[in-house]
């Protein structure tokens, strides 16, 4: 259960204590620091493995060993710093997908029922597998102020667990509060009478929309969902929440490894809480933001190249507009929302579009023309089919060798989606826990076991030449890169069982994923995911060798902390945040 007591908040306030005060003095300009290391896994073919490090500022001035750091040495005023003498360093992890205001609103503000454990800094919540002990859990949650009429709101219901959870479930546990349950997947809410009034729902509005509404049940999914935002969003504006809700994704963060990471989706303003709290010389990681068409820059009669050369000017060294946008074409994994060709659903029931097939290609277009790399959220093999038609007629009206085109999150696809994939030079962004959270559930409901087996199918990737990445899409996944390494080296899934193993990746792959793939995908590979001379000084600092423990041990490696851009940042004593 959620923890509310004083240990909680106590433990919330050292977090934020501990992001914005644990920070190095500076050495002097001409200073070299050099780092002896159990092992350098350096993610550079050219020289994959090292034993010292040396670091100017924040920069990599040479990798290898102690004797072949010396001509340096010999130059140079320097220090050796033995922190890392029984440690193991890799370039600094990379999660090119995740959402920070997303993860804030529902694992800081919501009360999290969900199917897994959920271990934060902020308190351990058990998770629930049944429909009788999450309307038990509900109830609970409500019943702690009975008489408040503070609308409540809680996260992570999924029928697949929990069965079909409707307004008039919610009305019996109260008629009075309001209650707004958002599904695991964020892509769906559920009203009880007093939530619709009290936000001012009426049914002539949800009859305005006509996909994606129940408005007997009130449940609100995908496009439906645009009926109530509105009314929903006015009960979250808490500036309070928000900065402790970022300090504790902060921590995740860092606990992970991470020192970059890119939003996907969304693009945080100059000003807002979100850009303030990550645009700090404490905060131990740069973030890359990619919007939406709707987030960009919307100054009128500029055009889409001078728009985010505008947005540009705003760049910080740790908030940084890169030229990505991103488009929504089908549904959600966790709710079986995603568009399925042939031979469909068991059941029968039909996956949502985001947007119109047919209008994907003419959104796409002028970025295209601009210049900018395309991103695609697409998770059924429909889908994946209607973006390759995309890239392929982009490709022989406007040809562009570099392209970048990227599937983000990649559920369901075919053998010849990745031939294809190959063929066109597209990128895969895959969410790395689909198999470990989803493979079990889905094997017995909605897809069967043959197709749930080929989730995320990498390794027919890789043996087609596609670059493949690897993300958490927090809050839909923990900001573990090692559990994601582990989850798709070794197919297994929560209950331990093995699917598809043909379609495991080497850990050499798998590591690549997180470090080097993933910052050439984004375009930095010039600057961060490998460690070598010249490139920003970000390491993960790990208690063990991945290449030296059994494939069931990769997961659990601790993190020992992190180096970002030269300075050190070790992860506190506490319990690591995790899911399992």
């Amino acid at each position: 259960m959620r923890e509310t007591s004083a240990r909680t908040i106590l433990r919330l306030a050292v977090l934020w204590v501990a992001l914005w005060v644990l920070i190095p003095a500076s050495a002097s300009a001409n200073q070299l620091t050099v780092y002896p290391a159990r092992r350098i896994i350096t993610m550079d073919p050219s020289l994959p493995s090292a034993t010292a490090v040396a670091v100017r500022d924040d920069r990599i001035v040479a990798v290898g060993t102690m004797e072949t750091l010396e001509p340096w040495l010999e130059e140079f005023d320097y220090e050796i710093d033995e922190t890392f003498r029984d440690k193991v360093l890799l370039p600094g992890f990379i999660d090119p997908h995740l959402h920070p205001d997303l993860a804030v609103s529902l694992l800081a503000r919501n009360e999290i029922i969900t199917p897994e454990d959920w271990d934060l800094p902020s308190g351990f919540i058990e998770g629930v597998t049944d429909r009788a002990g999450y309307l038990a859990r509900l109830r609970e949650l409500v019943d702690r102020d009975p008489d408040s009429d503070k609308t409540f709101f809680t996260w992570g219901y999924n029928a697949f667990w929990h069965g079909l959870i409707t307004r008039q479930d919610l009305d019996a546990i109260s008629a009075t509060r309001p209650i707004v349950v958002t599904q695991r997947s964020s892509h769906e809410v559920v009203l009880n009478t007093a939530a619709l009034d009290a936000a001012q729902i009426t049914a002539a509005a949800a009859a305005r929309v006509t996909d994606g509404v129940d408005w007997e049940a009130g449940r609100f999914w995908e496009r439906g969902q645009s009926v109530v935002q509105g009314g929903i969003a006015r009960y979250l504006r808490d500036r309070d929440a928000a900065d402790n809700g970022l300090a504790l994704v902060a921590d995740l963060i860092h606990r992970g490894g991470v020192t970059t990471i890119s939003t996907a989706g969304s693009a945080p303003r100059p000003g807002s809480a979100t850009w303030t709290a990550f645009d700090s010389e404490r905060i131990p990681f740069r973030t890359l933001m990619v919007p939406r068409p709707g987030g960009f820059n919307r100054r009128p009669g500029a055009t889409l190249s001078e728009k985010f050369e505008s947005d540009q000017a705003s760049n910080t060294g740790r908030m940084i507009y890169t030229k990505g946008i991103k488009f929504m074409l089908d549904g959600a994994m966790f709710a079986q929302y995603m568009q399925m060709g042939p031979p469909g659903y068991i059941d029968g029931h039909q996956g949502e579009w985001l947007m119109p097939p047919e209008q994907l290609k003419p959104q796409i277009e002028p970025f295209w023309q601009s210049g900018f790399d395309i991103n695609i959220h697409v998770n059924g093999d429909l889908g994946v089919d209607v973006t390759l038609d995309a890239l392929e007629d982009l490709l022989e009206e406007y040809p562009r060798p570099d392209h970048r085109y990227i599937l983000q999150h990649f559920g369901f696809s075919r053998q010849d989606q990745a031939t294809r994939l190959g063929r066109l030079n597209g990128v895969v962004s895959a969410t790395g826990y689909y198999l470990w959270q989803l493979g079990d559930k889905y094997a017995e409901v909605g897809i069967g076991p043959e197709r749930a087996d080929q989730m995320i199918r990498l390794g027919s990737l890789v043996r087609n030449g596609v670059r493949v990445t690897l993300h958490s899409d927090l809050p839909m996944g923990p900001v573990r890169p090692l559990l994601a390494v582990w989850s798709v080296t070794t197919r297994k899934t929560a209950s331990g069982t093995v699917r598809g193993p043909d379609e495991a990746l080497t850990l050499d792959q798998a590591l690549r994923a997180v470090t080097v793939d993933a910052a050439w995908s984004l375009r930095m590979d010039h600057e961060i995911g490998s460690i070598a001379a010249g490139k920003k000084a970000d390491f993960a600092v790990l208690e063990e060798d991945p290449f030296a423990v059994s494939p069931d041990d990769v997961k659990d490696i601790e993190v020992w902390g992190t180096v970002f851009e030269g300075q050190v940042f070790p992860v506190l004593p506490a319990e690591a945040p995790s899911v399992r």
